[in-house]
């Protein structure tokens, strides 16, 4: 396609849609002394890459969305929707120069449905916030990805993002009921419906999530949610090489137990880890060399026949000649995260709350 510039009036009629404090371009940037703040909407997190935008514009709504993407559709403006900007394929960079189009203005959390576990936000809120609101009414929203602590739902609906408990509880797409998005004209359309069965004509909300922009802005979501886990715990278990740790995943899954995420640690990653959470956790020098990291939602009976299973499954594959599976449980006390149950050389299990006693048999104090 054949792009057009910007003309002075085209500016002047995004100007009349978001207000003078919302439009940006890089005269009015270096005038203002906001120069590399204006350079950061021509980047990512992808590699070394800029590509400079000819404006800037921060809408408020999906009103204000729809009528800038109508004068760019008419005038051949390249725009690209740009969330919090924590990607890593390259899908909020203005390789077209054009119009970025910012959503951090439309941050708000317009309605938790707790009767009918929903949730309806707009797409410039951060994920971890999203998170924290939902939990404090009981209920959880699943979808964690690595920079949940500054990306937008918006992003991670664009990119399908996952995370960790992907392992258990699926991506981004597996919560998505309904959305409300922009398409290329400017009109407004929602896809689907606020409920959990919708077999009425195409899933437009499906195609929407991972297309990164190409066929709308997303403006608003209704995402469902569940319950919120009674138990969050982390489980720590050596080995003594990676083929070993390997073989325990398939072990785990063929066990009937499914964890909430997992992930292959080498002894490094884990000494790091501790050190910058100022966690005790003091491996021995002749420790293993692998471990293998598996956190958990569940209630704290099935934790401790999970932590008994572990341990069988640990003993038969490992030696005990380095190592003692048989010694007892014992405790120790990790600061702000609670209890930490400790299996010597074998397995670490952090509760992330405080609990009085251990109720495992043969426990002692550390």
């Amino acid at each position: 396609m054949n792009f057009q510039p910007l003309t002075p009036e085209l500016l002047v009629a995004f100007e009349a849609i978001v207000g003078p404090a919302h439009l940006f371009t890089a005269q009015r940037a270096e005038a203002a002394a906001t120069a590399d703040a204006y350079a950061d909407y021509g980047r990512d997190h992808t590699e070394d890459l800029h590509f400079a935008p000819d404006v800037v514009l921060r809408p408020a709504n999906a009103e204000e969305i729809s009528q800038i993407v109508r004068l760019c559709h008419q005038h051949h403006i390249p725009v690209t929707p740009r969330g919090a900007g924590t990607g890593l394929s390259g899908g909020a960079l203005p390789i077209h120069h054009g119009v970025v189009l910012s959503t951090e203005r439309l941050n708000k959390i317009i309605e938790i449905d707790e009767r009918n576990l929903q949730a309806t936000v707009e797409p410039g809120v951060i994920n971890q916030v999203f998170q924290e609101a939902v939990q404090a009414k009981g209920l959880f929203y699943p979808p964690d990805p690595a920079s949940k602590g500054s990306c937008f739902l918006g992003g991670n609906l664009s990119q399908s993002s996952g995370g960790p408990k992907a392992v258990k509880y699926g991506v981004t797409k597996d919560y998505v009921l309904n959305l409300q998005v922009v398409l290329p004209t400017g009109d407004i359309i929602w896809t689907g419906a606020n409920v959990l069965k919708n077999a009425t004509g195409y899933n437009l909300t499906q195609l929407m999530v991972g297309s990164e922009g190409t066929l709308g802005i997303i403006t608003r979501v209704v995402f469902r949610l569940i319950p919120h886990p009674k138990q969050d715990i982390v489980l720590l278990v050596p080995f003594r090489d990676q083929t070993q740790a390997a073989a325990a995943v398939s072990e785990i899954f063929r066990a009937g137990i499914v964890p909430s995420g997992m992930e292959f640690m080498e002894r490094e990653a884990i000494e790091w880890s501790a050190r910058y959470l100022n966690i005790p956790l003091n491996l021995p020098p002749t420790s293993p060399l692998t471990y293998l990291l598996s956190w958990m939602a569940m209630s704290w009976s099935s934790c401790i026949k999970m932590l008994s299973w572990c341990m069988a499954c640990w003993k038969s594959m490992t030696s005990a000649k380095s190592c003692s599976p048989t010694r007892p449980l014992k405790r120790r006390n990790c600061g702000k995260y609670g209890a930490t149950w400790v299996m010597p050389f074998a397995t670490t299990l952090y509760i992330r709350r405080k609990i009085p006693s251990c109720p495992v048999p043969n426990c002692r104090p550390y």
